[in-house]
C-alpha cells in the first residue's frame, strides 16, 4: 500500500468462478479482510470469457451460439457464486463485479485490473483453476498468467473448498 495515500483502502480483488478453488479463494480473502486493521475494499470479480468473433459469417454464427451457451452457463455460475459469498455479508463488506469480454480469462482480468478498475489494487486472490478454453490446448492455469502479468501481489489459494459442508449440497 502506498504510504503517501493513507486514506485509500487496501484493495483486494478475488477471482471467483464457481469452482471449489474459486470458493476457497473467496473464503480465504474474506478471512484475510476480517483480520485487517486497515480500511479495505473487497471486490469479487467474475469474468465471462467469450470466443472471439470472426470475419467469416458462417464461423461467426457458430461462435455466437457458443457464446450464448457461455453466457447462459455464466448466469448459473454467478448465481451459485453470489449464494456462496452471501454467507460473508455479516462479517465483511464487499462488491460484486462481473465483466464480459472476448478472449481468455487471464488477459481479460489483467486488462480490467490495470485499466478498467480505476483504482490501485494491492492484492489479487485466485484459486488454482484452468481456463476452460485453454485447458484443451495447453492446460494453462489462470493463476500462472496472473502471477506473470500483474504488477501487484497475487495470492494463489491451492486448497479446495469442501462443498459437502454446505447445507444445500445434499
Amino acid at each position: 500500500m502506498d504510504i503517501s495515500d493513507a486514506t485509500r483502502p487496501y484493495t483486494v480483488v478475488v477471482r471467483i468462478d464457481g469452482t471449489r478453488e474459486g470458493f476457497a479463494a473467496a473464503e480465504y480473502a474474506c478471512t484475510l479482510c476480517v483480520k485487517f486493521k486497515v480500511k479495505y475494499r473487497l471486490i469479487f470479480l467474475y469474468v465471462v470469457a467469450l470466443y472471439r468473433r470472426s470475419a467469416l459469417s458462417l464461423i461467426n454464427r457458430q461462435t455466437e451460439q457458443l457464446n450464448a451457451d457461455i453466457r447462459e452457463d455464466a448466469e448459473t455460475a454467478m448465481t451459485k457464486c453470489k449464494q456462496f459469498i452471501s454467507r460473508f455479508e455479516s462479517i465483511v463488506d464487499y462488491e460484486w463485479i462481473s465483466i464480459k469480454d472476448e478472449g481468455n480469462v487471464g488477459p481479460i482480468m489483467v486488462r480490467f485490473i490495470e485499466d478498467g478498475l480505476h483504482t490501485p489494487v494491492d492484492l489479487v486472490v485466485t484459486g488454482r483453476t484452468v481456463d476452460s478454453k485453454l485447458k484443451k490446448m495447453v492446460s494453462s492455469h489462470v493463476s500462472d498468467y496472473l502471477l506473470e502479468n500483474l504488477t501487484c501481489p497475487v495470492m494463489v489459494v491451492k486448497d479446495e473448498y469442501d462443498v459437502s459442508d454446505d447445507e444445500g449440497s445434499k
